[in-house]
């Protein structure tokens, strides 16, 4: 399979830069996984994995993000931007009322603005837990502001700047988690159809990003607040639980752990270089 590391042409990122570290560690997708919980229990969010028939299989919307995240990290800046554009138009498909009877509209800047952050926040939070060299906290605000260029692009007006900054957007915004039926019943298919872990160790990713470990994992890191609107359960793991002997199910699986093909670009106009 062609990665699309393999693709010429210039990149916003490198192999120094933290989100490079961040987006392409074994852990990642503990992090997709654990933004998508964060996101089935937005009621806005979850309205919209119904409308995309993603109730019942999220392992598809999981699979988007991936795409999306790996695109816009280690793609070159044409496909990057294709990429973000796609998905900016995909969002804006999506409008209607949630299950508590609000009106909501995919492309609403303070809604982008939110589930921007609690991915990036996922993502941050599963790497530090289980990746083998944590950041410092210097490398970790720099990691938020590299994100912040990406939501820029995709259409956030404003992002958080510092890791303190994203925890207190998060905290100042706990009311956005409610439980609804779309979002319990998708947390329950993850759980439900995740592989089984056994066999992992042949280095498959596609296997290590759909397995149970995962699933378990991703549901340890999200905030009570997640937890309870989707009626998880509360399994503290480490990474010792994820990568240790005891379990195995991941020996051998290294960074960048890309999996996703590259798109052939449209030659793109928008050379813009997050912020």
């Amino acid at each position: 399979m062609c990665s699309i590391l393999d693709i010429p042409g210039p990149r916003w990122f490198h192999p120094g830069d933290p989100i490079w570290r961040v987006h392409g560690d074994a852990a990642t997708p503990i992090g997709v996984t654990t933004g998508l919980l964060m996101l089935a229990a937005n009621p806005a969010y979850a309205a919209t994995l119904a409308a995309a028939d993603a109730v019942e299989s999220p392992w598809a919307a999981d699979d988007y993000l991936h795409d999306l995240i790996e695109i816009a990290t280690f793609g070159t800046v044409d496909d990057a931007m294709v990429t973000i554009e796609n998905s900016h138009r995909d969002r804006a498909s999506f409008s209607g009322t949630t299950e508590h009877g609000q009106y909501f509209y995919g492309s609403d800047p303070a809604l982008v603005e939110w589930a921007h952050a609690a991915t990036t926040w996922a993502l941050l939070a599963a790497y530090q837990r289980f990746a083998a060299r944590p950041l410092t906290p210097t490398e970790s605000d720099q990691y938020v502001r590299q994100a912040a260029g990406i939501a820029h692009l995709q259409g956030c007006r404003v992002s958080p700047m510092t890791v303190r900054e994203l925890e207190q957007l998060l905290r100042s915004s706990r009311d956005r988690s409610r439980a609804t039926s779309a979002g319990r019943r998708a947390a329950t298919r993850l759980r439900e159809t995740a592989r089984a872990c056994k066999g992992v160790v042949d280095t498959s990713v596609t296997a290590h990003r759909s397995c149970v470990t995962v699933v378990h994992a991703a549901a340890s890191l999200v905030p009570s607040d997640v937890r309870r609107a989707l009626d998880l359960p509360h399994r503290p793991m480490d990474r010792a639980a994820v990568f240790g002997r005891i379990t195995r199910a991941h020996e051998g699986l290294g960074a960048p752990m890309l999996t996703t093909r590259a798109p052939i670009a449209v030659p793109s106009a928008m050379r813009s270089r997050p912020a």
